[in-house]
């Protein structure tokens, strides 16, 4: 699975978690950036440039395959980070992504931190189940595709009504659905949909919604398109509330049916926190869902 860019996105929407992974003093407010290392001819992972001017620069390398230089290359970069920083001190992390990987460099490994990031995050499912950054990466380690199948939708909830903030929200939403697409390659679109019981963002707001509006207005058919958006979206609400509650009934299920766009998308955040059909029945108006 390709995961460079993604691992970028996520720790430059919350670089102090690479901190809290590797059990590191955290240097404050930071921003993740890349750069690149002439000596290699590479551009290294990324680099944590704390705003306070005393705090460490971070050299940060992911490392998802057997390697045995990177303990040499990371010490390179640490030196080109730091002739590019006269003055700043310098520190260097590599993440392993799962054990056996780490090829303990000596005397290298004494002086770069180094962290197996399915431990640690495991430690987090442990004391924290369902931490937005645990649920993102569920598609990389999740243990198989069965076991990914029926977390999902947990795991998507779990980053939609997290309280971070909605840029980061939305970075960490489309690295999970990047790296769900992936892992679960076999499946198209809407058998996600399906599997994440409507909980995917609203189609028109993904570069694939988006081509489809374009061929769509070039076709003359934005407003058949549009029909399908709210009537998928219905039926997505609908699936979620057969699946957490069982049988729907009828005066319910007429009313969810009957939702306009900005109806459905305004329920939506309602639902994961509904205790039972009553207090949806309040919700949407109904009377009686006997």
């Amino acid at each position: 699975m390709r995961t460079d860019k993604q691992l970028f996105k996520i720790f430059a929407a919350v670089p102090e978690w690479l901190f809290e992974l590797a059990g590191l003093p955290s240097p404050g407010a930071s921003r993740l950036e890349s750069f690149t290392v002439k000596a290699l001819e590479r551009v290294a992972d990324g680099l944590v440039v704390p705003k306070a001017p005393d705090q460490p620069l971070t050299v940060v390398e992911f490392q998802f395959q057997s390697d045995d230089r990177i303990y040499l290359r990371m010490v390179v970069e640490m030196v080109a980070v730091q002739e590019a920083h006269p003055g700043r001190s310098v520190q260097g992390v590599i993440f392993f992504g799962y054990n056996g990987l780490d090829p303990r460099t000596e005397p290298w490994r004494r002086v770069v931190h180094s962290c197996v990031l399915e431990e640690a995050l495991e430690s987090w499912a442990r004391s924290r189940p369902l931490h937005p950054l645990v649920a993102t990466f569920k598609p990389l380690l999740a243990e198989n595709d069965e076991v990914l199948e029926h977390e999902a939708a947990d795991c998507y909830r779990a980053i939609k009504y997290s309280e971070l903030s909605a840029s980061c929200k939305r970075a960490l939403e489309e690295v999970f659905l990047n790296w769900l697409g992936q892992r679960l390659k076999y499946k198209d679109r809407k058998e996600i949909e399906a599997m994440l019981l409507g909980e995917l963002p609203d189609l028109e707001e993904t570069q694939l919604g988006k081509d489809l509006i374009r061929i769509g207005e070039q076709r003359g058919l934005q407003t058949g398109l549009e029909k399908g958006l709210e009537k998928g979206l219905e039926k997505a609400i609908r699936a979620f509330v057969a699946a957490r509650f069982g049988a729907v009934p009828a005066a319910i299920e007429a009313k969810i049916l009957s939702l306009s766009v900005a109806e459905a998308e305004g329920l939506i955040p309602f639902l994961p926190h509904c205790q039972s059909l009553e207090e949806l029945a309040r919700r949407l108006g109904v009377e009686s869902h006997n």
